[in-house]
């Protein structure tokens, strides 16, 4: 297996792609740039080399993105992707015979070494999530006003309420307005609320008269802490890719026997709505 690094570079919202020049392995593809680890080399020294030796450009290699394993046939790739921030120097082409500049959202347009694809697919996930999460921040104010009233879970939070010894402890996971937590709290149940924006948390927290952790669901790192943990409508805007290690953060933060409601729109597949926010769907089969 041959380790290879990648630059994943961004600036003003754009992503570097690098064309593989004709004459060499896949010529004609688009891929990240960086290259194969020397021996007694590191990723990170690895990719600044390569970066000078390939653009002759100046670099700050940052934190770790992603890994992706292809077997071309003839030989086994290992990719690992990294940020990388352009410090000095202007791209010359030298391994390449032309480079772009595209938003994630765009990536796909291209013909990607199909090593490269994986990281691809990561950086449109997390686009499309970070776009979510941007549309909540600018429209917290009419989210809050919208949803503190649309009580559409009343009958599953009473049964949930009442599946719950006294005085439990709930993690209202992705409380948005506060309504379900100040809910728990009137049945005599402690509630930690936590959301994900800044913004509605602030809501929340002014709704509740307390405050409200800022936290994202991929993010909780608690153990044997909660006797229910309700996620209304919350975890739906995470990607397949990684719900499953979001699912065993929330079994994980759970005690023995506790209970867990989560909810999601019906549907086969992720999608985005006419708002553009990215969704995770699924179906009673799945």
């Amino acid at each position: 297996m041959i380790t290879v690094t990648a630059a994943i570079i961004e600036k003003n919202g754009l992503i570097l792609a690098a064309r593989r020049k004709p004459g060499v392995h896949l010529a004609g593809y688009w891929e990240f740039p960086g290259g194969k680890l020397e021996d007694g080399e590191t990723s990170e020294e690895c990719l600044a080399r390569e970066l000078w030796e390939e653009f002759g450009i100046e670099c700050a290699v940052g934190e770790f993105f992603g890994e992706s394993i292809y077997d071309y046939g003839t030989k086994v790739v290992r990719l690992l992707g990294y940020r990388v921030l352009h410090l000095h120097g202007t791209f010359m082409c030298r391994d390449h015979d032309q480079i772009s500049w595209l938003p994630a959202g765009e990536l796909s347009s291209l013909t990607w070494a199909p090593a490269d694809i994986p990281l691809v697919l990561q950086l449109q996930e997390e686009h499309h999530v970070m776009a979510t999460l941007a549309y909540y921040r600018s429209n917290a104010t009419e989210y809050v006003e919208e949803t503190v009233a649309f009580d559409f879970a009343n009958a599953m939070r009473q049964r949930f309420a009442e599946m719950l010894a006294p005085d439990s402890h709930i993690l209202d996971l992705g409380c948005g307005s506060g309504r379900d937590s100040r809910f728990f709290t009137d049945q005599g149940h402690r509630v930690t609320p936590v959301d994900a924006v800044a913004e509605i948390a602030s809501h929340a927290a002014q709704y509740l008269a307390r405050p409200v952790r800022v936290q994202k669901a991929e993010e909780l790192n608690e153990m044997n802490i909660y006797d229910g943990i309700w996620a209304c409508a919350s975890l739906l805007h995470i990607p397949r890719s990684r719900i499953n290690e979001t699912f065993t953060r929330i079994i994980t933060a759970m005690r023995p026997q506790g209970i867990w409601h989560m909810s999601f729109k019906q549907g086969e597949m992720e999608c985005k709505d006419h708002k553009q926010r990215f969704f995770n769907n699924y179906s009673i089969q799945d």
